[in-house]
């Protein structure tokens, strides 16, 4: 077996998540803990025994492997995201060479928000009461910098620049990307993308308050519910969906979104996935207020399950089109993907602010 990526550990921070485990666990920890909860597949055993092999490794923690996953594609050596093997401090072949000015440029184009916004540099965010949150753009703004360090350094390849800036557009322009496609049949164009991101005028944009409450799964969900109940696509939902059991919803959304084929090919039990969700239903059902809203719930789930685990219709799409924004080329306004769920003939392009039902 090649040796552990970080590909290979990531499922440990959806149990971090989820309170199965602690963040401060390490390595050396896992493996009867892996056992206990049915998860120390044979792959994983084998990523682990290579793990175990290298003494630099063993002490290493959770909170260690999620900060690489902020900084590393999920094919990158373990070894080499933590610094133990050839080519994880140094220069890199053929690296990307940006100014400081040109970083921000592109994290504006790919992410959505420019790293001169007032939001971007504000340490919390404050609600219509008072109340602060922490603002996660700020904490960008800290990484951003550190990404121009590596820049400097010719640390990085275009590759890896730009799947670090894809990374944070997750809870920007990805979602708002998926989330009109899935809704109206095609992406906002650029001036409605900036609306729903980064706006002056919309005081419950992605960047704002009402959306700095929510961890990045509950954005998509609370995203995806505003679409169904009052979005363009509202009505087109509600002819594809209401009449779906929620299984069957699932079944449908999945393979829309995530692809059956492609789950497959990404060795996912599809059955498995799909029972895994329905078993979610009151979940999505408090989240999306009624039936026909626990469907659109579970559809933003299902989109941010793709861009975590970089699996998917939806996903490949919508990193195929931030690529392509980064080099000027992406099409605004038009079908993001092929594989949409809701049947719209003649649908036009268009958007809603994006404020948080409430």
């Amino acid at each position: 077996m090649a040796e552990p990526t970080l590909r290979d550990f990531q499922f440990l921070i959806q149990l971090v998540d989820s309170g199965l485990i602690q963040a401060s666990f390490k390595f050396v920890d896992l493996r009867a803990l892996l056992k206990s909860f049915g998860a120390l597949t044979p792959d994983v055993d084998a990523a682990l025994a290579q793990v175990e092999a290298n003494p630099a490794l063993l002490n290493i923690g959770v909170q260690t492997l999620k900060d690489a996953l902020t900084k590393w594609p999920l094919d990158t050596p373990v070894s080499v995201a933590f610094g133990t093997g050839t080519g994880g401090g140094g220069a890199v072949a053929n690296p990307i060479t940006l100014t400081p000015a040109q970083i921000q440029d592109a994290y504006k184009a790919i992410a959505g928000i420019a790293a001169t916004s007032s939001k971007a540099l504000s340490e919390y965010l404050t609600g219509p009461n008072g109340e602060k949150v922490v603002n996660a753009f700020y904490e960008e703004m800290k990484a951003l910098a550190s990404l121009q360090a590596d820049v400097a350094a010719n640390k990085i390849t275009k590759t890896v620049f730009i799947d670090k800036m894809i990374g944070y557009s997750i809870d920007t322009s990805a979602l708002a990307l998926q989330a009109m496609n899935f809704f109206t049949g095609k992406t906002p164009t650029q001036a409605a993308l900036n609306e729903l991101i980064d706006s002056s005028t919309n005081p419950a944009d992605l960047t704002d308050y009402a959306y700095a409450i929510y961890n990045t799964g509950n954005k998509y969900i609370a995203f995806a519910v505003n679409q169904a109940m009052s979005g363009t696509g509202a009505a087109s939902f509600k002819t594809a969906y209401d009449t779906l059991s929620f299984r069957e919803a699932v079944t449908k959304a999945y393979d829309a979104i995530i692809g059956n084929t492609k789950a497959a090919a990404a060795g996912i039990n599809v059955s498995a996935a799909v029972d895994y969700i329905v078993s979610q239903q009151t979940y999505f059902t408090t989240a999306g207020h009624d039936a026909l809203g626990a469907k659109a719930a579970m559809a933003g789930f299902l989109m941010y399950a793709g861009m975590e685990a970089n699996v998917g219709s939806y996903n490949e799409a919508t990193r195929a089109f931030l690529t392509k924004a980064y080099d000027g080329a992406a099409t605004y306004g038009a079908e993001l993907t092929s594989a949409k769920a809701v049947a719209l003939v003649g649908q036009p392009a268009a958007y809603d602010d994006g404020a948080v039902a409430a």
